[in-house]
């Protein structure tokens, strides 16, 4: 194993789709939020710990995930370490689920307004071809087609753009909920 400086960060060369992230902790309580008082099951996983796994994680970018978290051999207690890994498989599997329904919601809401704007689009397109002489419909005319087109493009941005930035949350939620997690005596 190559060592890449003091990034935490451990590149295996005998398996190239396994990236490793070792993380240094002084206790468990490093894991979860200081103002959250709970059992370890149910605590809240700290937003500093999170943004540090994150921070190291999209540096490279592999298939599978192992996180190795280093804890002075003294603070070390091995049931406590089996349901901290539970608890942190759970909220990465429930984070990948909630963002896999936001995307979907978003995706779903995109279609509605490409088909919605499509529509009035096409009544435009029909009150212009019939060349009305009737100053109402000619009135619809010139409200369907901005409105039209502005469903047409928010639901393209919904679809591509908007879901671009969920995508790159879901992949690393999933592979965070799939990869391995340890602990090891800190040396």
């Amino acid at each position: 194993m190559n060592s890449l400086g003091d990034s935490g960060i451990t590149d295996s060369e005998d398996i190239p789709d396994i990236f490793e992230i070792s993380i240094w902790l002084d206790s468990y309580n490093d894991i979860f939020s200081d103002f959250d008082s709970r059992p370890l099951s149910e605590r809240t996983v700290s937003d500093d710990f999170l943004t540090e796994v994150r921070k190291v994680c999209d540096e490279k970018s592999r298939n599978k995930i192992h996180l190795k978290l280093s804890i002075p051999e003294n603070q070390r207690n091995t049931d406590d370490e089996k349901v901290i890994i539970k608890r942190l498989h759970l909220y990465f599997r429930n984070n990948h689920h909630l963002i896999k329904q936001d995307l979907r919601k978003k995706n779903i809401r995109g279609l509605y307004y490409i088909l919605a704007g499509t529509l009035l689009m096409l009544c435009a397109s029909y009150i212009s071809f019939l060349k009305p002489q009737k100053f109402y419909i000619h009135t619809l005319l010139i409200l369907f087609e901005p409105a039209g087109w502005f469903f047409l493009w928010t639901g393209l941005e919904h679809l591509i753009y908007s879901s671009k930035s969920k995508k790159a949350d879901l992949i690393y939620f999933n592979k965070m909920a799939e990869g391995v997690i340890r602990f090891v005596n800190l040396t």
